[in-house]
């Protein structure tokens, strides 16, 4: 027995890095996963990896598209027949500088995928199921949102909003639905590989 066994995950930004992984771990014991991503391609690649059809269903999209999000959250409950748990894991870091020389524009992007996307999409996973059925949500913040961050400033600061975001919504869906976040270091996947390889 594993502890997803007859669960259901939805996982965003899930065709490679810390997304992948998850559900690799959920499939792994017994659970059944929603994954999602911008690229078709690689997405199709981690459908197969993670079992193909009846473990893994793949739907491309944006991550802060409404459209995409409600699609996301019928083919779960049409498919699976419930959301147990939501990872929101998709993220973007378009800019790499000073915050004071960054385009506002570029800021608000950053926080509308880091942080308004994951708020909701964990409304519509609540409305959906877990306010009847209880769950749990993960967010993936990062140790940026902890401290200062020189070069990744805007990035630090929508993860700073995610953790503060996670105990917001951890106190307003207790206790049926359970909200935590995690604070990964740097981690050796594309999206952070301008990190790395600098040293």
């Amino acid at each position: 027995m594993g502890r997803f066994d007859g669960k259901t995950a939805i996982i965003t930004g899930a065709s490679r890095g810390i997304g992948l992984a998850a559900a690799r771990r959920i499939v792994k014991e017994g659970g059944r996963v929603v994954v999602t991503a911008r690229d078709p391609g690689p997405l199709r690649e981690a459908v197969d990896a993670l079992g193909g059809t009846g473990t893994a269903l793949g739907i491309a999209g944006k991550a802060h598209d409404p459209g995409h999000r409600a699609e996301v959250v019928d083919r779960a409950l049409a498919d699976f027949g419930r959301i147990d748990v939501l990872v929101n894991n998709a993220g973007i870091n378009p800019v790499f500088g000073p915050l004071i020389d960054a385009d506002p524009a570029a800021i608000a992007k950053i926080f509308e995928v880091n942080v308004i996307a994951a708020v909701s999409w964990t409304a519509a996973v609540h409305r959906a199921w877990m306010r009847e059925h209880g769950g749990a949500v993960v967010n993936v913040a990062s140790l940026a949102g902890l401290h200062p961050s020189p070069g990744i400033a805007a990035y630090g600061a929508s993860k700073a909003a995610l953790i503060n975001v996670t105990a917001q919504l951890a106190h307003e869906l207790a206790p049926r639905v359970r909200v935590n976040a995690v604070a990964p270091a740097v981690v050796k996947t594309r999206f952070a590989a301008a990190l790395y390889e600098a040293d």
